[in-house]
């Protein structure tokens, strides 16, 4: 990661400098200023067209939740220096994506944000808004005391609401273990079919944990329309439940309703899956 950075500064520099059609940045007036510590070189600005020449492969996640920019600079503080990087996702609920897949299983809590993680010696990050945080020791070691209170300034100097996204209130309540909310933009359970999908783990009485999903309602019909012309089909009651066998993932089944497609996952066989549907779907 240090060795990365230290080329792509020299390299961007040089890039920068010699193709004026290449689009990134070094600005640092809209950078937050953070009380004790030090704004150090310049700022850089990345888009999805260019994020791989800083983050190289990891620069996938980011493309496929919509990022819009990433602004990246050291601070210092004493003998620490940390980089910092804004990723602007566009939209909260991709920000909560992105923290999601990269962020710890538990959190600590912090004033003014969303989310938040510190994994002293070397990384924290955050989640508030459309923003997605990472703070990545270059040199020294981040205490957690000093990991948190970069937090706090930074979450105080972001815009939008330290809320989870309002999407994830699509999610049947019944059932549901706090805390495993998620979201898939592309091939969710490994299906290219299956796109822009709430889920979280739900419990029922005598059973282990299983996965029930909800595509989001501007996605819902074309997910529907790709399933129905791949996936086994079976009437149950008065509706229509698309299912496949996903591996490691067991029977996965759908139904559309007029509140959404509702998706339930881990089934052993077809009862199962139907019963599961039959708790899940409001």
């Amino acid at each position: 990661m240090f060795v990365r950075r230290m080329r792509r500064i020299s390299t961007l520099t040089l890039l920068c400098a010699g193709f004026s059609s290449l689009s990134c940045s070094s600005q640092g007036s809209d950078f937050p200023e953070v009380e004790g510590w030090t704004l150090t070189g310049e700022v850089l600005t990345y888009d999805a067209d260019n994020l791989w020449e800083y983050i190289n492969g990891a620069a996938e996640l980011f493309v496929e939740f919509g990022v819009q920019t990433c602004r990246t600079a050291d601070l210092a503080s004493g003998d620490v220096t940390v980089t910092v990087d804004l990723y602007d996702m566009g939209t909260p609920l991709n920000a909560f994506g992105v923290y999601e897949r990269e962020g710890p299983d538990e959190g600590i809590p912090l004033p003014g944000a969303t989310s938040a993680a510190v994994s002293p010696p070397y990384q924290a990050l955050l989640l508030k808004g459309s923003t997605y945080v990472k703070v990545n020791t270059f040199e020294g070691e981040l205490t957690e005391a000093m990991g948190r209170t970069l937090l706090e300034a930074i979450a105080r100097s972001l815009p939008g609401q330290p809320s989870l996204p309002s999407e994830l209130e699509l999610l049947p309540q019944s059932g549901k273990i706090a805390g495993t909310e998620g979201y898939k933009a592309e091939a969710y359970l490994g299906q290219a079919d299956l796109r822009d999908c709430l889920y979280a783990e739900y419990a029922g009485e005598g059973e282990d944990s299983w996965e029930g999903f909800v595509v989001l309602p501007s996605a819902a019909s074309s997910v529907w329309e790709a399933l129905s012309g791949s996936w086994d089909s079976v009437e149950h009651g008065d509706v229509t439940v698309l299912f496949k066998e996903v591996p490691y993932r067991g029977l996965v089944g759908v139904v559309s309703t007029e509140e959404g497609v509702f998706g339930v996952s881990a089934a052993a066989d077809q009862a199962e899956l139907l019963a599961r549907l039959d708790r899940f779907v409001p």
